[in-house]
């Protein structure tokens, strides 16, 4: 059994700034450091970015970041020393020159076909070039992605790759005080997006049309966008994961969205709600509500720097047997840019390949959002609930402070 629920206070903890007190200059500075004091750990002399969160979060500059996450437009090199050089889309240049100083265009071969590996060759001299500038031609390039004809074509220049992943990761959980700032100002935005939510159900509306209350929420708040459309009712609930579809929502369905949002400058808003369509909840609805609300909270209380993720996982509150089946695929996972990791899974999970346990601890100033899922097998619902939390040295604190459904929580 689950223990008994938390009694906490759901009121804000963190305090939230004005738009005008962030100093953005510092945050990007102080990005770009940790990100190069974690390459010099590693004994990382360069690193070569694709991965657009990445980018952002080394130069401060994004552009079309859904379009150029897919198509390998634009990238950058940062060396563990001095300033990065950015490669930029060519359309885009003017829009990254207002905060890089050096902008060059990127080379691309994407829908290339037979034409790719020569273009990528060519891609493959300039990053040479690029090196030799930087005085570090003949040292090992720390990459994050690249797709086949870029990988050959390093190979063809005789530039050794490596794996960039330690040292970005290493340098993202934990977050830079300003970054913290982001998350406070991002959280008002996620209580008042989930608010509108809340008060736009109804019998009749349909659930594209709530991912739309959603969606408009956040951008009127200069939120960037949503990265899932995972909102549901009534049996698209069980099991979770259908994203909106044109089902009304009728009389006493469960309605659950997960707001999986890039709010201002960037930083991911990420919890989930589940409400009530009517003001009479049944008795499993609300048993099933009650076991995802006491998971939450359950490792809630149990965060503390310096616990290892594996002594959470052990000791973090177990899902009754019927509910297993379909829990949720992990218990934590972190954010920042983007949904980042390590997460934190079930020490116990045979579902698919298996996970492996991370070898890390929990600490002070990384964000963490906690999961539950709570849905029988072949119930016509389920309920999906998470929080979103800053990690400090006295515990940790909501970063969104919306409420759960008090219908669904009443005894």
């Amino acid at each position: 059994m689950l223990g008994s629920m938390s009694d906490r206070s759901r009121l804000s903890e963190l305090r939230v700034p004005a738009v005008s007190e962030l100093d953005l200059a510092k945050l990007r500075a102080g990005r770009l450091a940790r990100l190069q004091t974690m390459l010099r750990r590693y004994d990382l002399p360069v690193a070569l970015l694709y991965s657009t969160p990445n980018i952002r979060y080394a130069t401060g500059v994004d552009v079309m970041s859904v379009w150029t996450a897919g198509t390998f437009a634009r990238y950058c090199l940062v060396p563990a020393e001095g300033a990065p050089i950015l490669f930029e889309y060519s359309g885009s240049i003017h829009v990254s020159q207002k905060r890089v100083r050096d902008v060059r265009p990127a080379y691309t071969w994407r829908f290339g076909g037979v034409a790719a590996r020569a273009k990528a060759r060519e891609w493959a001299g300039s990053i040479r070039s690029a090196l030799r500038e930087l005085g570090l031609e003949r040292e090992r390039l720390a990459v994050d992605k690249l797709d086949a004809p870029g990988l050959l074509a390093l190979q063809d220049e005789n530039i050794a790759v490596t794996d960039v992943g330690p040292a970005t990761v290493d340098a993202r959980e934990v977050k830079t005080p300003e970054e913290v700032q982001l998350f406070a100002l991002n959280g008002s935005i996620g209580d008042a997006m989930l608010a509108e939510f809340e008060a736009a159900i109804r019998p009749g509306i349909r659930e594209y049309e709530l991912l739309a209350v959603l969606s408009d929420s956040l951008l009127r708040r200069q939120g960037e966008g949503l990265f899932t459309r995972l909102v549901a009712s009534g049996t698209n609930t069980n099991p979770w994961l259908t994203e909106a579809h044109d089902k009304l929502v009728m009389p006493g369905d469960l309605v659950g969205v997960d707001t999986d949002a890039n709010g201002y400058e960037g930083y991911v808003i990420d919890v989930s709600r589940t409400f009530l369509c009517g003001d009479q909840a049944s008795p499993e609805q609300k048993e099933a509500y009650r076991v995802a609300a006491e998971c939450v909270n359950g490792m809630f209380d149990l965060i503390r720097p310096g616990m290892s993720f594996e002594d959470f996982a052990r000791k973090a509150p177990r899902l009754p047997g019927p509910y297993v089946a379909q829990r949720y695929p992990t218990m934590v996972h972190q954010a920042g840019l983007e949904d980042e990791g390590p997460g934190i899974p079930y020490p116990d999970d045979e579902r698919g390949p298996r996970r492996i346990m991370p070898e890390r601890e929990i600490k002070e100033n990384m964000v963490l959002c906690l999961e539950c899922y709570a849905g029988k097998v072949g119930a016509p619902f389920g309920v999906k609930l998470e929080d979103q939390v800053l990690v400090t040295a006295g515990g940790p604190r909501l970063v969104c402070t919306y409420p759960f459904d008090a219908t669904l929580l009443g005894g």
